[in-house]
């Protein structure tokens, strides 16, 4: 399978991400990853800003078991996945599935359109005939 993901931090955001992607590449399968870039925080309070990143997994892991992995890396950096307002207070890092269907860009956030646009024309290349 072919996923379309997102990660993201606002608390010691270039550690986190980095520790983040160096875990991502533990995945089986591919890897492909856009540029990190800067935001600014969305329906949270906060003076802290984001790194976010977009990444395309081609992996035999169902979305289940993707996303179990993802919340383990989540939790090993620090995220508390219990506390009911987790997706509303700053974090270590944060990954996100957005898609099994990488040219399908209705789930990406609006502040990361232009790096999916600008990831998704260096990807194509990258995937050939597979990604068009």
């Amino acid at each position: 399978m072919r996923y379309l993901c997102s990660l993201g931090s606002n608390l010691q955001a270039a550690f986190n991400i980095e520790r983040a992607q160096q875990a991502l590449a533990q995945l089986p399968g591919q890897l492909y990853t856009s540029a990190v870039i800067k935001t600014k925080p969305v329906a949270i309070d906060t003076d802290n800003d984001f790194l976010n990143a977009l990444f395309i997994i081609d992996t035999p892991l169902n979305a289940t078991q993707l996303k179990q992995y993802f919340n383990a890396i989540e939790i090993a950096q620090g995220r508390d996945r219990d506390d009911p307002r987790c997706s509303e207070k700053d974090r270590p890092i944060d990954i996100d599935i957005l898609s099994d269907d990488i040219h399908d860009n209705r789930q990406v956030p609006d502040y990361l359109q232009a790096l999916y646009q600008d990831f998704y024309a260096a990807i194509k290349t990258q995937l050939g005939a597979s990604c068009a």
